[in-house]
Protein backbone atom coordinates (compact mmCIF):
# COMPACT_ATOMS: atom_id res chain seq x y z
CA UNK A 1 0.00 0.00 0.00
CA UNK A 2 1.47 3.76 -0.67
CA UNK A 3 0.80 6.76 1.21
CA UNK A 4 -0.39 9.92 -0.04
CA UNK A 5 3.21 10.51 0.10
CA UNK A 6 3.92 8.11 -2.29
CA UNK A 7 5.88 5.81 0.60
CA UNK A 8 5.44 2.56 0.41
CA UNK A 9 3.92 0.60 3.79
CA UNK A 10 3.25 -3.07 4.57
CA UNK A 11 1.30 -4.00 7.53
CA UNK A 12 1.88 -7.16 9.42
CA UNK A 13 5.17 -7.93 7.74
CA UNK A 14 6.82 -10.75 9.04
CA UNK A 15 10.56 -9.96 10.43
CA UNK A 16 11.74 -13.06 12.16
CA UNK A 17 10.70 -16.43 13.25
CA UNK A 18 11.33 -19.53 15.51
CA UNK A 19 13.97 -21.86 14.38
CA UNK A 20 17.19 -22.91 13.81
CA UNK A 21 19.25 -21.66 11.30
CA UNK A 22 22.73 -21.33 10.40
CA UNK A 23 25.32 -18.75 11.44
CA UNK A 24 29.43 -18.53 11.35
CA UNK A 25 31.50 -18.34 14.29
CA UNK A 26 32.46 -14.77 14.10
CA UNK A 27 28.51 -13.59 14.05
CA UNK A 28 28.21 -15.46 17.19
CA UNK A 29 30.98 -14.76 19.09
CA UNK A 30 33.12 -18.29 18.81
CA UNK A 31 37.07 -18.49 19.78
CA UNK A 32 38.81 -17.41 16.33
CA UNK A 33 39.66 -20.34 15.62
CA UNK A 34 35.81 -21.26 14.57
CA UNK A 35 35.33 -18.19 13.26
CA UNK A 36 34.18 -19.64 9.91
CA UNK A 37 32.80 -22.91 11.31
CA UNK A 38 28.88 -23.30 10.84
CA UNK A 39 26.70 -22.97 14.43
CA UNK A 40 23.03 -23.93 14.42
CA UNK A 41 21.53 -21.50 16.19
CA UNK A 42 18.11 -21.41 17.91
CA UNK A 43 15.93 -18.92 18.29
CA UNK A 44 13.15 -19.19 20.90
CA UNK A 45 9.20 -18.19 20.93
CA UNK A 46 10.05 -16.69 24.36
CA UNK A 47 12.95 -14.39 23.18
CA UNK A 48 10.58 -13.17 20.36
CA UNK A 49 7.52 -12.75 22.14
CA UNK A 50 9.55 -11.01 25.12
CA UNK A 51 8.17 -7.35 25.70
CA UNK A 52 11.44 -5.94 25.71
CA UNK A 53 12.60 -7.65 22.60
CA UNK A 54 9.23 -6.20 20.64
CA UNK A 55 9.64 -2.38 22.05
CA UNK A 56 13.44 -2.21 21.10
CA UNK A 57 12.12 -3.10 17.39
CA UNK A 58 9.85 -0.26 17.49
CA UNK A 59 10.91 2.55 15.70
CA UNK A 60 14.25 1.53 14.58
CA UNK A 61 15.43 2.64 11.06
CA UNK A 62 15.03 0.99 7.77
CA UNK A 63 18.66 0.95 5.94
CA UNK A 64 20.14 -0.78 2.84
CA UNK A 65 22.59 -2.74 3.69
CA UNK A 66 23.88 -3.14 7.65
CA UNK A 67 25.55 -0.75 9.27
CA UNK A 68 25.16 -0.11 12.93
CA UNK A 69 23.84 2.70 13.67
CA UNK A 70 23.91 5.01 16.96
CA UNK A 71 26.29 6.01 19.71
CA UNK A 72 29.38 4.63 19.12
CA UNK A 73 28.64 3.96 15.74
CA UNK A 74 27.70 5.71 12.45
CA UNK A 75 25.63 8.14 12.84
CA UNK A 76 21.67 7.62 10.89
CA UNK A 77 21.59 11.01 9.32
CA UNK A 78 25.30 9.90 8.11
CA UNK A 79 24.27 6.38 6.98
CA UNK A 80 20.99 7.54 5.58
CA UNK A 81 17.76 6.41 6.97
CA UNK A 82 15.20 4.50 4.19
CA UNK A 83 12.43 3.95 5.87
CA UNK A 84 10.73 2.48 9.35
CA UNK A 85 10.03 -0.16 11.53
CA UNK A 86 6.52 1.48 13.10
CA UNK A 87 5.19 1.36 16.51
CA UNK A 88 2.97 -2.40 15.71
CA UNK A 89 5.21 -4.68 16.74
CA UNK A 90 4.07 -8.00 17.63
CA UNK A 91 4.49 -11.78 18.48
CA UNK A 92 1.76 -14.29 16.87
CA UNK A 93 2.33 -18.00 16.28
CA UNK A 94 6.21 -18.64 15.42
CA UNK A 95 6.78 -15.23 14.42
CA UNK A 96 7.97 -11.84 15.22
CA UNK A 97 5.38 -8.79 12.34
CA UNK A 98 5.55 -5.33 12.14
CA UNK A 99 4.54 -2.56 10.44
CA UNK A 100 7.73 -1.57 7.51
CA UNK A 101 7.67 1.81 5.65
CA UNK A 102 9.56 2.78 2.85
CA UNK A 103 10.87 6.71 2.46
CA UNK A 104 14.08 6.15 0.47
CA UNK A 105 13.35 6.37 -3.40
CA UNK A 106 17.04 4.72 -3.83
CA UNK A 107 15.22 1.74 -1.80
CA UNK A 108 12.33 1.74 -3.77
CA UNK A 109 14.20 1.50 -6.70
CA UNK A 110 15.99 -1.54 -5.83
CA UNK A 111 12.57 -2.90 -4.08
CA UNK A 112 11.17 -3.11 -8.05
CA UNK A 113 14.59 -4.34 -9.15
CA UNK A 114 14.20 -7.74 -6.95
CA UNK A 115 16.60 -6.54 -3.86
CA UNK A 116 13.65 -7.62 -1.33
CA UNK A 117 15.38 -9.85 1.21
CA UNK A 118 15.33 -8.07 4.71
CA UNK A 119 17.90 -8.40 7.93
CA UNK A 120 17.06 -7.54 11.24
CA UNK A 121 20.18 -5.97 13.00
CA UNK A 122 21.05 -6.46 16.65
CA UNK A 123 22.79 -7.42 19.53
CA UNK A 124 22.23 -10.46 21.48
CA UNK A 125 23.58 -12.95 23.86
CA UNK A 126 24.56 -16.29 22.44
CA UNK A 127 23.87 -19.20 25.48
CA UNK A 128 25.77 -22.07 23.96
CA UNK A 129 23.56 -24.79 25.61
CA UNK A 130 23.14 -27.51 23.09
CA UNK A 131 19.87 -28.90 22.81
CA UNK A 132 17.44 -29.80 19.59
CA UNK A 133 13.73 -28.31 18.48
CA UNK A 134 11.53 -30.13 16.33
CA UNK A 135 14.43 -32.27 15.56
CA UNK A 136 17.08 -30.24 15.00
CA UNK A 137 19.88 -29.99 16.44
CA UNK A 138 21.09 -26.56 17.85
CA UNK A 139 24.75 -25.36 19.24
CA UNK A 140 23.50 -22.21 20.65
CA UNK A 141 20.21 -20.39 21.28
CA UNK A 142 19.71 -16.33 20.72
CA UNK A 143 18.83 -14.54 24.01
CA UNK A 144 17.55 -10.97 24.82
CA UNK A 145 17.60 -9.59 20.94
CA UNK A 146 18.01 -5.66 21.34
CA UNK A 147 16.70 -4.02 17.75
CA UNK A 148 19.04 -1.43 16.44
CA UNK A 149 18.08 -1.39 12.67
CA UNK A 150 16.33 -3.70 9.71
CA UNK A 151 18.33 -3.76 5.96
CA UNK A 152 17.53 -4.53 3.01
CA UNK A 153 20.19 -7.49 1.71
CA UNK A 154 21.08 -9.62 -1.14
CA UNK A 155 19.95 -12.91 0.02
CA UNK A 156 18.07 -13.77 3.59
CA UNK A 157 18.29 -16.13 6.03
CA UNK A 158 14.56 -17.34 6.48
CA UNK A 159 13.40 -18.08 3.06
CA UNK A 160 10.29 -18.10 1.42
CA UNK A 161 8.14 -18.45 4.80
CA UNK A 162 8.83 -14.97 5.84
CA UNK A 163 7.29 -12.49 3.33
CA UNK A 164 5.78 -9.40 2.71
CA UNK A 165 1.79 -9.64 2.71
CA UNK A 166 1.21 -7.68 -0.18
CA UNK A 167 2.27 -8.02 -3.94
CA UNK A 168 6.34 -7.57 -3.32
CA UNK A 169 8.02 -10.44 -1.91
CA UNK A 170 10.82 -9.85 1.34
CA UNK A 171 12.40 -12.68 3.42
CA UNK A 172 14.13 -11.54 6.55
CA UNK A 173 17.40 -12.34 7.54
CA UNK A 174 21.23 -11.98 5.73
CA UNK A 175 22.40 -15.27 4.96
CA UNK A 176 26.35 -14.82 5.47
CA UNK A 177 28.22 -17.93 6.36
CA UNK A 178 31.58 -17.05 6.50
CA UNK A 179 32.42 -13.76 7.55
CA UNK A 180 35.65 -12.13 8.91
CA UNK A 181 35.99 -11.76 12.62
CA UNK A 182 37.69 -8.40 12.52
CA UNK A 183 34.89 -6.62 10.22
CA UNK A 184 32.32 -7.97 12.62
CA UNK A 185 33.84 -6.90 15.96
CA UNK A 186 34.27 -3.55 13.88
CA UNK A 187 30.65 -3.68 13.12
CA UNK A 188 29.23 -5.45 17.09
CA UNK A 189 26.65 -6.53 14.65
CA UNK A 190 24.40 -9.64 14.87
CA UNK A 191 21.72 -10.54 12.17
CA UNK A 192 18.67 -12.28 13.05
Amino acid sequence: NYDMNGWFEVKGNPISKVGVFDYSGAQVGAPPADANKIYKVYRPAEELADPETIASFKLTPLINDHRMLGEGHTAADEYGVDGVIGENVYFSGDTLYANIKVFGKGLAEDLKKGKVDLSLGYRCIYDFTAGSYNGQVYDCIQRKPRGNHIALVDQGRMGPGVKVLDHLVFTVDAKETLVDPEELKKLDVREF
